[in-house]
Protein backbone atom coordinates (compact mmCIF):
# COMPACT_ATOMS: atom_id res chain seq x y z
CA UNK A 1 0.00 0.00 0.00
CA UNK A 2 1.31 3.45 -0.66
CA UNK A 3 1.54 5.92 1.11
CA UNK A 4 1.36 9.73 0.98
CA UNK A 5 0.76 12.54 3.24
CA UNK A 6 -1.42 15.40 1.74
CA UNK A 7 -3.29 18.47 3.17
CA UNK A 8 -6.34 16.72 4.31
CA UNK A 9 -6.61 13.13 3.64
CA UNK A 10 -5.01 9.74 2.14
CA UNK A 11 -7.17 8.08 -0.21
CA UNK A 12 -6.84 4.58 -1.10
CA UNK A 13 -8.76 2.20 -2.98
CA UNK A 14 -8.75 -1.76 -1.82
CA UNK A 15 -9.24 -4.37 -4.70
CA UNK A 16 -9.36 -7.56 -3.52
CA UNK A 17 -6.51 -9.25 -3.16
CA UNK A 18 -4.48 -7.38 -5.95
CA UNK A 19 -2.66 -4.25 -4.68
CA UNK A 20 -4.55 -1.11 -3.67
CA UNK A 21 -5.00 1.88 -5.63
CA UNK A 22 -4.19 5.53 -4.83
CA UNK A 23 -6.55 7.65 -5.87
CA UNK A 24 -5.58 11.36 -6.37
CA UNK A 25 -8.73 12.97 -6.48
CA UNK A 26 -12.45 12.18 -4.58
CA UNK A 27 -15.17 13.84 -5.25
CA UNK A 28 -18.35 12.13 -3.51
CA UNK A 29 -21.69 13.01 -2.90
CA UNK A 30 -24.49 11.27 -0.52
CA UNK A 31 -28.20 11.89 -1.79
CA UNK A 32 -31.02 11.76 0.47
CA UNK A 33 -34.05 11.14 -1.08
CA UNK A 34 -37.02 12.69 0.84
CA UNK A 35 -41.19 12.74 0.37
CA UNK A 36 -43.47 15.36 2.36
CA UNK A 37 -46.46 14.02 3.60
CA UNK A 38 -49.44 16.03 3.60
CA UNK A 39 -52.68 15.45 5.88
CA UNK A 40 -56.24 15.38 4.06
CA UNK A 41 -56.71 19.02 3.08
CA UNK A 42 -53.69 20.24 4.47
CA UNK A 43 -51.21 22.57 2.29
CA UNK A 44 -48.13 22.12 5.04
CA UNK A 45 -46.68 19.31 5.26
CA UNK A 46 -47.73 16.71 8.36
CA UNK A 47 -44.36 14.67 7.60
CA UNK A 48 -41.82 13.16 5.92
CA UNK A 49 -40.34 10.25 4.74
CA UNK A 50 -36.95 9.31 3.40
CA UNK A 51 -36.96 6.95 0.92
CA UNK A 52 -33.65 5.89 -0.19
CA UNK A 53 -30.12 7.23 0.69
CA UNK A 54 -27.39 6.96 -2.25
CA UNK A 55 -23.64 8.03 -2.21
CA UNK A 56 -21.92 8.64 -5.08
CA UNK A 57 -19.17 10.13 -6.92
CA UNK A 58 -16.35 10.25 -9.42
CA UNK A 59 -12.48 9.50 -8.63
CA UNK A 60 -8.92 10.00 -10.26
CA UNK A 61 -6.38 7.63 -10.41
CA UNK A 62 -2.64 8.13 -11.83
CA UNK A 63 -1.44 4.96 -13.73
CA UNK A 64 -1.73 3.19 -16.73
CA UNK A 65 -5.60 2.45 -17.87
CA UNK A 66 -5.26 -0.51 -19.24
CA UNK A 67 -4.20 -1.65 -15.79
CA UNK A 68 -6.12 -0.13 -13.78
CA UNK A 69 -9.76 -1.02 -15.61
CA UNK A 70 -8.59 -4.71 -14.82
CA UNK A 71 -8.56 -3.73 -11.25
CA UNK A 72 -12.08 -2.70 -12.11
CA UNK A 73 -13.63 -4.71 -14.69
CA UNK A 74 -13.94 -8.06 -15.35
CA UNK A 75 -12.33 -9.20 -19.17
CA UNK A 76 -15.94 -8.58 -20.55
CA UNK A 77 -16.02 -5.18 -18.90
CA UNK A 78 -18.76 -5.61 -16.57
CA UNK A 79 -17.92 -3.80 -13.25
CA UNK A 80 -16.84 -6.00 -10.58
CA UNK A 81 -17.63 -5.14 -6.69
CA UNK A 82 -14.97 -3.63 -5.12
CA UNK A 83 -14.35 -3.96 -1.49
CA UNK A 84 -13.61 -0.64 -0.03
CA UNK A 85 -12.51 3.23 -0.46
CA UNK A 86 -10.81 4.05 2.44
CA UNK A 87 -10.09 7.74 3.35
CA UNK A 88 -7.69 8.42 5.89
CA UNK A 89 -7.47 11.26 7.65
CA UNK A 90 -5.05 13.56 8.47
CA UNK A 91 -5.94 14.00 12.04
CA UNK A 92 -6.60 10.54 12.20
CA UNK A 93 -9.07 7.91 11.78
CA UNK A 94 -10.32 6.49 8.75
CA UNK A 95 -13.65 6.74 6.86
CA UNK A 96 -14.97 3.76 4.39
CA UNK A 97 -17.32 3.57 1.71
CA UNK A 98 -18.07 -0.02 1.49
CA UNK A 99 -19.13 -2.43 -1.25
CA UNK A 100 -18.18 -0.36 -4.81
CA UNK A 101 -19.33 0.06 -8.55
CA UNK A 102 -17.43 1.96 -11.13
CA UNK A 103 -20.37 3.10 -13.61
CA UNK A 104 -18.23 4.69 -15.48
CA UNK A 105 -14.93 5.76 -16.58
CA UNK A 106 -12.42 7.83 -18.94
CA UNK A 107 -9.14 9.44 -19.20
CA UNK A 108 -7.76 12.51 -19.84
CA UNK A 109 -3.56 13.01 -20.64
CA UNK A 110 -1.15 15.78 -22.35
CA UNK A 111 1.94 14.95 -24.28
CA UNK A 112 4.90 13.96 -21.68
CA UNK A 113 2.61 13.84 -18.60
CA UNK A 114 0.92 10.81 -16.73
CA UNK A 115 -2.10 9.99 -17.67
CA UNK A 116 -5.11 10.44 -15.77
CA UNK A 117 -8.19 8.21 -15.69
CA UNK A 118 -11.50 9.43 -13.54
CA UNK A 119 -13.91 6.55 -12.51
CA UNK A 120 -17.61 7.23 -11.54
CA UNK A 121 -18.95 5.06 -8.69
CA UNK A 122 -21.61 4.32 -6.45
CA UNK A 123 -21.53 2.92 -3.10
CA UNK A 124 -23.77 0.74 -1.09
CA UNK A 125 -23.34 1.99 2.76
CA UNK A 126 -20.67 3.98 4.30
CA UNK A 127 -18.63 3.53 7.80
CA UNK A 128 -21.94 2.89 10.41
CA UNK A 129 -24.67 2.82 8.07
CA UNK A 130 -27.45 0.73 9.73
CA UNK A 131 -31.38 0.33 8.73
CA UNK A 132 -33.03 2.52 10.46
CA UNK A 133 -35.37 1.28 13.17
CA UNK A 134 -39.76 1.97 13.67
CA UNK A 135 -40.41 4.21 16.51
CA UNK A 136 -40.71 0.72 18.74
CA UNK A 137 -37.26 -0.19 17.94
CA UNK A 138 -38.29 -3.11 15.44
CA UNK A 139 -36.29 -2.70 12.57
CA UNK A 140 -38.16 -1.10 9.78
CA UNK A 141 -39.66 -3.02 6.49
CA UNK A 142 -37.26 -2.92 3.86
CA UNK A 143 -39.29 -1.27 0.92
CA UNK A 144 -36.31 -1.58 -1.94
CA UNK A 145 -35.69 1.95 -1.12
CA UNK A 146 -31.73 3.05 -1.94
CA UNK A 147 -28.30 2.16 -0.75
CA UNK A 148 -26.14 3.69 1.20
CA UNK A 149 -22.49 4.46 0.81
CA UNK A 150 -19.27 2.89 1.52
CA UNK A 151 -15.96 1.90 0.48
CA UNK A 152 -14.53 1.11 -3.61
CA UNK A 153 -12.52 -2.02 -3.55
CA UNK A 154 -12.58 -4.40 -6.57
Amino acid sequence: MANRKESAADIIVSVGDAPDVVVETLSLTKNVDVEQIFGSGRTLPDGYAINQVTYEGEMTCKGNRKDLEEKFFDENGIPVILDAITVSHLGGGTTEYHDILVTSDGYEMSSGETVETSFEFIAMSKDGDVEPTSVDGEEAPNTGGGSTGASLTP
